[in-house]
C-alpha cells in the first residue's frame, strides 16, 4: 500500500471506526434489552443443545495473536464441522465469544482469534483466518489434542465480522475450492484487493442497512463482483449499524443477547447447518416460510439468494 493509499484509508475508513468506538464507550453498543421475548429466539436462534467447552491453551501460532477453540463437550457425535471466527478493528475474540459459543451448542467447532494487530489492515486477518483454518485441522490430528479426531477436514468455513469479514473475502480468494463456504459480516476490505475469480466457496453476505463503516452498498459490490455462478446470498438488515455485532466479553451482558444479535444467529446458524451439516430443513431460512416471515417483519432492505 502506497503512503497515498495509507493517508486516504486511515482519514475515510479508520478514523470513523475510532469515532464509533468512542459513542459505543458512552452510550452502548445498540444491542437492546435482552430479546427473552424475541418470537426469533427459537430453533437456529436459541442456544442448541450441545454444552459447550472450549481451551485456549496449545494453540499458539505467528498467524494470529491469541486464539481460543469452543467444541461441543459431548464428542460422541463428532467429528463436527468446524469455523474460524474473527472481530474486527480493535476488536480482541473475547468480543465474538457470544457467536462462538452460539455456534458451538449446535454442534460446530469454532476457533475464535484475536489477529496479530487489531490496528492493522484487512490483510491480517485474512492471515489469522488461513492460520485458523490450519490449526483446527492440525489440532484435530494431534492426539493430546482435546478436539482428537473431532473436526471434518473438508467441512471448514471462514467466518468474520468487518475487517475480519474483509479477511474472509481475502482469505476465500486465496484458498479457492479448499474452502467449503464462508460467512463474512458486514464485512470491510478497505483497499485490499480481492480475487474474486478464485473464490469457490459459497458464500454468505450479512450487512446492515444504518451502517456508516462497512456500508450496505460496499456489500452488495462485494456480492456482485463474484463469479455469477457462484452460490451465494446477501441480507441487508433494516436497523443494523456497524457495532451491534459487537459483544462483551463478559457472561450476560445485553450486548451479547440481544434481538439484533438473535437474527444475527439465525442467519449465520442457518447458513452453516445447510452449508456444512447439509440440512436440508435449513433452506427454510433462505427461500421457504421461515424467510416470508422475516421478510414480513421487515428484517431486510436487500435480499438475494443465488443457491
Amino acid at each position: 500500500m502506497s503512503l497515498q493509499q495509507k493517508s486516504r484509508y486511515l482519514s475515510i475508513r479508520v478514523f470513523p471506526i475510532f469515532a464509533l468506538l468512542l459513542l459505543q464507550a458512552c452510550g452502548g453498543g445498540g444491542g437492546g434489552d435482552p430479546g427473552n421475548d424475541d418470537p426469533y429466539a427459537r430453533d437456529v436462534g436459541a442456544q442448541g443443545t450441545h454444552r459447550v467447552c472450549s481451551y485456549d491453551r496449545g494453540l499458539d501460532d505467528d498467524g494470529y495473536r491469541s486464539a481460543r477453540i469452543s467444541y461441543p463437550c459431548d464428542r460422541s457425535n463428532g467429528p463436527f464441522p468446524a469455523t474460524t471466527l474473527t472481530g474486527g478493528f480493535t476488536n480482541t475474540k473475547e468480543q465474538m465469544f457470544w457467536l462462538a459459543d452460539h455456534l458451538t451448542s449446535h454442534g460446530y467447532v469454532v476457533m475464535t482469534m484475536t489477529p496479530t494487530n487489531i490496528l492493522g489492515e484487512p490483510s491480517t486477518w485474512k492471515k489469522a483466518h488461513l492460520a485458523g483454518v490450519e490449526k483446527l485441522k492440525s489440532e484435530s490430528g494431534r492426539f493430546f489434542s482435546p478436539i482428537y479426531r473431532d473436526v471434518k477436514s473438508d467441512k471448514i468455513a471462514v467466518a468474520g465480522y468487518s475487517m475480519g469479514g474483509g479477511g474472509v473475502l481475502l482469505a476465500a480468494g486465496e484458498l479457492g475450492d479448499s474452502l467449503h463456504t464462508a460467512v463474512a459480516m458486514a464485512p470491510f476490505a478497505a483497499l485490499a484487493q480481492i480475487n474474486y475469480p478464485n473464490i469457490k466457496a459459497r458464500m454468505l453476505i450479512l450487512a446492515g442497512a444504518n451502517d456508516v463503516v462497512a456500508s450496505a452498498n460496499s456489500a452488495e459490490s462485494y456480492f456482485q463482483s463474484m463469479p455469477s455462478q457462484l452460490v451465494r446470498t446477501i441480507a441487508v438488515y433494516t436497523d443494523a449499524s456497524h457495532l451491534m455485532w459487537v459483544g462483551s466479553g463478559t457472561t450476560g451482558s445485553s450486548l451479547n443477547d440481544s434481538p439484533a444479535k438473535t437474527r444475527f444467529k439465525v442467519m449465520t446458524t442457518a447458513w452453516l447447518n445447510l452449508q456444512l451439516q447439509g440440512d436440508a430443513s435449513a433452506e427454510t431460512y433462505f427461500s421457504g416460510v421461515e424467510h416470508q416471515k422475516h421478510m414480513a417483519d421487515d428484517w431486510f432492505t436487500l435480499y438475494n439468494d443465488r443457491p
